[in-house]
């Protein structure tokens, strides 16, 4: 059977206009979706179009010492921004617009604004204010969209106002630091000079210490001294004698030394002589020459002793040849036990001349290292013999000259205590006479110096005490300077990490950067909003073609269920391949939409038809208009319940129970998979293709037993055609 020429196609053709009707149903979707969504494909993105009022009533002021009309810069903001369309009017007619819908939203500057603005920072802060108004009944969506506006505007306009502050106070800060920076730099100074003069004190105290204790050690030392001195004359006398006897036995020294080097003269030029007969014995030896021996003629012999070797073991060779050759040449011989013993004592006689010339060969090789080893040895004694003749006769020249240089000190020592030590001795005793008379003077003088020691040591005592006092002043002032040298650096240190630079006001002024991430991108509202309506549109589709077609009618009885459902399927599966493809391919060729994925937004398309299709049919089938009724319920339960337009979560339970449950839930989520996420789709087409394939079975059985209680319409019996 061919598809076209099949009986439900030969039943739709005699009905008029139906095939033209099948057409109009098969663009349902795409009126829903194309039409619907190209009328605000882009709505946000065109919000600059909405007319909004600005009256600027504000006047200038100054603020920090400068004058400022920030309405003006408001306003001119405002404007040149184009994020509203912004219109200057003024309060009458901005009212005016606004109740009439002229303007969806006002904005009032007050006089006082800029006036206002810079009363932040005194003692009486006013906050300043824009009065904004909306007229929600003119459009609900709009308010949304310019209280959006709004309350952006409000906080460009406070981070404007926080960068003015935040520029004066950051300066005042700065100041501040300078300030405190000079304060500590004057206090360190303070407390430098007064350490200087502490350290000076305790320098001189230091000092008077000393000297205090100086003092009393002199008032001892002194009374020590002069009683030292009364010892030290009666000990000069001792000196004088002593000293004379010093001077007389210091002359008996010189004289035993001198009477002892005559008495050893002879001695020493006999050691003289010895040592100079030594000198020449060793240079005789050194220059007698060195045994030789003469190896040529052990040599020759051991030439001649291998060569007559060598000739007797070849003669011997050539004889043993020669018998060997006899007795080859009479076999005969070999019998003869004599002969026997001669070629044997012959090949002995070789081996032992072999044996022999091995011998005086290994002979001579010895003979060679021997005659080396006796060469070497006595080279070592020639050398050995003159190194001993050169070092003995260093030593016997040093020996003589030690001799020579001690008789030369004994009689410089000897010559030393005749000349200079008798002398000095008698010098000494002559001194010695004369610290005792001095000694005497001195004696007599100490009690006056005694006296003057003690009134040092009482003065020195009140000078200390008065130090100590100055001490502990000076280091109470010290202590102070550097608290407030410390405390002033610390507020210079706190105040230098508040900087003045432009970045730092700006940070100040707005001091949290956001970051916003996306893990998809929807370039408009209507590419947001497409999956929802092509999912309304193809269910809306299926219900309008099973309210329209006539599932039941047949042009002739079928065999079974499943060829009646064949049969209907000619004309149902253009229908709603149809509806899924026109919709899809207008949306992209009339509204441009963009997909992550163009191909499997054409399958999900396709998927969600099929599965409507056969659900729909299902209902229509087992309940006839009834069925078409529910399936006008359910589509009104998905609309809410879909999470097409708003997530599902702002719904009541009641929508949230029934989420999972709905056919379009799956065919909007993996449509917003294709178009925006590119995201994975299996199970939603998983889904709704297990609806459509357990529909279509569904519709088989309701055929089969229909046909079984014989339910059929023939075009014959049926009013509607």
């Amino acid at each position: 059977m061919k598809f076209w020429k099949s009986t439900e196609w030969q039943r739709v053709r005699k009905i008029r206009g139906l095939p033209l009707l099948l057409i109009g149903i098969a663009l349902i979707p795409s009126l829903y979706a194309v039409i619907f969504l190209s009328s605000l494909w882009d709505a946000y993105g065109n919000v600059n179009k909405l007319p909004v009022a600005i009256v600027n009533q504000d006047r200038a002021a100054k603020i920090n010492g400068k004058t400022q009309h920030l309405g003006n810069n408001l306003t001119k903001n405002l404007v040149d921004g184009k994020q509203l369309k912004i219109i200057k009017t003024t309060k009458s007619q901005a009212a005016s617009g606004l109740k009439s819908g002229k303007y969806y939203m006002t904005i009032t500057i007050p006089s006082d604004f800029t006036e206002n603005s810079g009363t932040l920072l005194s003692s009486s802060p006013v906050q300043p204010e824009i009065k904004i108004a909306h007229n929600t009944g003119q459009g609900f969506i709009a308010e949304k969209m310019t209280t959006s506006a709004a309350e952006k505007l409000q906080t460009k306009v406070s981070q404007s106002l926080q960068k003015v502050y935040s520029q004066t106070l950051i300066t005042a800060a700065t100041a501040s630091k300078d300030g405190f920076n000079t304060g500590s730099e004057g206090a360190s100074q303070l407390s430098s000079g007064i350490s200087q003069l502490q350290d000076g004190t305790k320098q001189l105290q230091t000092g008077t210490t000393a000297l205090q204790s100086g003092s009393a050690q002199l008032v001892t030392g002194l009374s020590q001294y002069t009683s030292g001195v009364s010892s030290a004359n009666s000990g000069s006398a001792q000196l004088v004698a002593g000293a004379q006897q010093l001077a007389t036995q210091l002359q008996k020294v010189s004289d035993e030394i001198n009477a002892k080097q005559q008495a050893k003269a002879s001695d020493l030029a006999k050691l003289d002589a010895g040592l100079t007969e030594l000198t020449q014995q060793l240079e005789k030896l050194r220059s007698t020459d060195a045994p030789t021996f003469d190896l040529t003629a052990i040599n020759n012999d051991s030439k001649d002793l291998t060569s007559n070797l060598t000739k007797s073991v070849n003669d011997a060779t050539g004889a043993g040849k020669s018998l060997k050759a006899v007795v080859e040449a009479h076999p005969e011989l070999l019998k003869d036990s004599n002969i026997i013993a001669a070629l044997k004592s012959m090949d002995d006689l070789q081996a032992n001349l072999q044996n022999t010339v091995y011998s005086a060969t290994s002979l001579k090789k010895d003979s060679d290292k021997l005659q080396n080893a006796i060469l070497t040895q006595i080279n070592t004694l020639k050398s050995s013999l003159n190194d001993l003749s050169i070092q003995g006769s260093g030593a016997v020249e040093q020996a003589q000259q030690a001799i020579k240089t001690l008789n030369a000190s004994l009689t410089e020592v000897s010559n030393g205590i005749a000349t200079q030590a008798v002398p000095g001795a008698q010098q000494l005793a002559q001194g010695a006479s004369q610290l005792n008379t001095g000694l005497s003077q001195l004696n007599a003088n100490s009690g006056t110096l005694n006296q003057g020691a003690s009134q040092l040591n009482s003065g020195t005592t009140q000078l200390l005490e008065g130090e100590n006092q100055a001490i502990v002043a000076l280091g109470q002032a010290n202590t102070g300077a550097q608290t407030l040298s410390q405390k002033l650096a610390d507020g210079a240190v706190k105040l230098s990490s508040i900087h003045n630079q432009k970045s730092n006001v700006t940070a100040l002024s707005k001091p949290v950067k956001k970051d916003n991430s996306d893990l998809s991108k929807v370039a408009n509202n209507g590419t947001g909003m497409a999956p929802y309506m092509m999912s309304v549109g193809l269910f809306v589709g299926m219900v309008a073609f099973s309210a329209i077609f006539d599932f039941m009618t047949v042009g002739k009885k079928p065999k079974n269920g499943f060829l009646w459902w064949a049969d209907k399927q000619t004309v149902n599966a253009p229908v709603w391949i149809a509806q899924a493809l026109l919709m899809t391919a207008l949306l992209f060729i009339v509204d441009g939409m963009q997909t992550q994925k163009p191909v499997m937004t054409f399958v999900v398309a396709l998927v969600a038809s099929f599965a409507f299709n056969q659900f729909v049919i299902l209902f229509n089938v087992a309940f006839g208009k009834l069925g078409s009724g529910i399936m006008l319920i359910l589509m009104v339960l998905q609309l809410s319940a879909s999470a097409g337009t708003y997530p599902i979560e702002l719904s009541n339970g009641f929508f949230n129970a029934i989420h999972p449950w709905m056919p379009m839930t799956y065919s909007v989520h993996a449509l917003r998979e294709t178009i925006s996420i590119g995201g994975s789709v299996a199970l939603d087409l998983t889904v709704l293709l297990s609806l459509g394939i357990v529909s279509m079975i569904l519709t088989w059985g309701v055929y089969q037993m229909k046909l079984k209680h014989n339910q059929l319409s023939f075009p014959q019996s049926s009013a509607a055609e």
